[in-house]
């Protein structure tokens, strides 16, 4: 049996294609006998009928035959499979019939008569040509796909490189732009502390309140930044959760209007809020609110003089509320539209009176669409600008916050009470005795770390226990279970004061029973409102101080 037969455990077929029905047989016969599949016809055109039925591995085809000869033949078989071998036979012995055989794509030429000893070394060769010749074809066709798959892998390995370059060039800005933006505020900070701190730079108290107010102004524009810049991080890596509830607008609308309103007075731009009954959004309450101050506060400081901010509340496609903020100032052209949304960018009023990050509307898009929101807005240069921001519409729900604006009691005089401050650091305790010191009702006491502090808790029993929660030796957290676990201070409100101000510490001191978390920098304000609240809220228990 032939060595292709053998390893593909199937019979070669064989086709053999001769006008001398006598000679076909002959050659059928003889070649079945070793092992091959035969099939014979006498005609040109009965071959390629054959050949289009079924698959044969090689053809024998006669070179003169009446009407289509055998290298014609050759070639139409060729056509139908390019795979298939052929065999000229010939009786002339002719080296160009030969050559114009091999041209037309046969492999070889046997003279006849045929001997079985000629013609099965030929055969052998043509067989293992064509197997050959597939091997070939199938590898070309892996090197034509594995150069596709190379160029495919470059085409992506430059995309990659581009966009590694072009992330590495916005890092490099960014951190340039961050530089630069911490760089301005402190320049004023240290600068006109210097001024203050120095005996060689006498200053009036005049002067004095002016620098003073130049360090508040720089230092919550500081503070605004690094609030805003990792509102952003958290947001980019998909780290900021958001509380999504039910929200009446009227008092969040309310709550931003009256604390915009010094800033519109300052500017001479009037405001115009609606009235927007029962509607409710889906969304989370103060991420809507930090929304909508920073689309408003943009549509204030940008504004022209005595020009107008206009707030306009009202249902949108697909059970929706859109609330659209319209400003008369000088509008954006295409450019400055095509860059509103990119961080840093100030669109080209970085050298004007007003102070910004450029982060605000960045950081806007990204809580908006964090809640399920969408943002758009529109513009006519000299015309004015107006943002847009759409919330699922909850119409009907109940919002069980109290109506704001609820005049407060007066508050009584009240006996003296004792504040505890554990506080490692020299300058944040200094800061709040300077702020207690001018209150005659209350009394401060301090410790520089946990132990300390509880000893001086368990003594005192005072009526506020202020806590900084990196300390030295055990950390805030630590002295809230210990004074929690101790019956002589369990029942003292516990307030976190921290420099730890990500949302998580915030939970986690919720969890720990804070009676609740102040961030550094401090809020003067913010801290009396708390400390008022505190002490009007626990009145004096049996076995606490009163006095001195």
């Amino acid at each position: 049996m032939p060595e292709q037969a053998e390893q593909t455990g199937a019979a070669v077929r064989i086709l053999v294609a001769d006008d001398e029905q006598a000679h076909v047989r002959a050659l059928c016969d003889t070649l079945a006998a070793q092992g091959y599949a035969m099939d014979g016809c006498c005609s040109a055109a009965e071959a390629l009928a054959l050949l289009r039925q079924g698959r044969y591995e090689l053809l024998l085809a006669d070179l003169v035959m009446p009407g289509t000869g055998g290298i014609a033949l050759v070639q139409e078989a060729r056509a139908l499979d390019p795979d298939l071998a052929c065999i000229i036979m010939t009786g002339e012995g002719s080296i160009a019939s030969a050559v114009q055989a091999m041209q037309v794509g046969a492999l070889d030429y046997i003279l006849k008569p045929c001997r079985l000893s000629a013609i099965l070394p030929v055969l052998a060769r043509a067989i293992e040509t064509r197997q050959l010749r597939i091997d070939n074809a199938a590898l070309e066709r892996q090197v034509r796909q594995h150069a596709a798959d190379m160029a495919t892998m470059n085409v992506a390995l430059e995309q990659a490189r581009r966009e590694a370059e072009h992330a590495s060039a916005m890092k490099s800005a960014f951190l340039a732009t961050m530089s630069h933006e911490l760089r301005t505020p402190l320049n004023a900070i240290l600068g006109f502390a210097q001024i203050l701190h120095s005996d060689t730079l006498p200053s009036t108290p005049v002067q004095k309140k002016v620098f003073v107010g130049h360090i508040l102004k720089a230092g919550k524009h500081l503070l605004a930044l690094i609030n805003e810049v990792l509102d952003l991080a958290r947001v980019e890596a998909g780290a900021l959760s958001v509380n999504m509830e039910v929200v009446a607008l009227a008092p969040v609308l309310a709550e931003c209007e009256a604390l915009l309103a010094p800033l519109a007075d300052r500017h001479a731009v009037t405001l115009y809020f609606p009235a927007c009954g029962q509607a409710h959004v889906l969304c989370d309450r103060l991420r809507l609110k930090q929304v909508l101050i920073n689309i408003l506060s943009n549509a204030i400081k940008y504004n022209r003089e005595h020009g107008r901010v206009m707030v306009n509340c009202e249902p949108g496609s697909a059970g929706e509320t859109r609330i659209a903020v319209r400003d008369t100032g000088a509008g954006l052209d295409p450019g400055q539209m095509a860059q509103l949304f990119e961080p840093f960018n100030r669109l080209g009023r970085e050298a004007g009176a007003e102070e910004g990050t450029g982060i605000g509307l960045a950081l806007t898009r990204r809580l908006v669409e964090l809640m399920d929101g969408s943002i758009g807005v529109e513009s006519t240069p000299g015309v004015g600008t107006t943002f847009w921001v759409t919330f699922g519409q909850c119409a009907g729900a109940h919002d069980g916050r109290a109506a704001a604006g609820a005049a407060a009691a007066p508050r009584l005089p009240r006996a003296l009470s004792t504040l505890l401050y554990i506080e490692d650091n020299p300058a944040s305790l200094c800061l709040i005795e300077e702020i207690v010191r001018p209150r005659s009702d209350l009394r401060l006491l301090s410790a520089p770390d946990g132990r300390a502090g509880i000893a001086l808790a368990r003594q005192h029993v005072p009526h506020v226990i202020l806590v900084d929660i990196n300390l030295p030796g055990i950390d805030g957290f630590a002295i809230r279970r210990a004074l929690a676990a101790d019956p002589r201070t369990a029942h003292i409100p516990v307030i976190a004061v921290s420099a730890r101000a990500m949302p998580d510490d915030m939970a986690n001191g919720k969890e720990a029973g804070f009676y609740c978390y102040l961030t550094k920098p401090l809020d003067i304000d913010v801290f009396a409102a708390t400390i008022e609240r505190v002490l009007d809220e626990h009145t004096k228990a049996p076995g606490q101080e009163v006095t001195g």
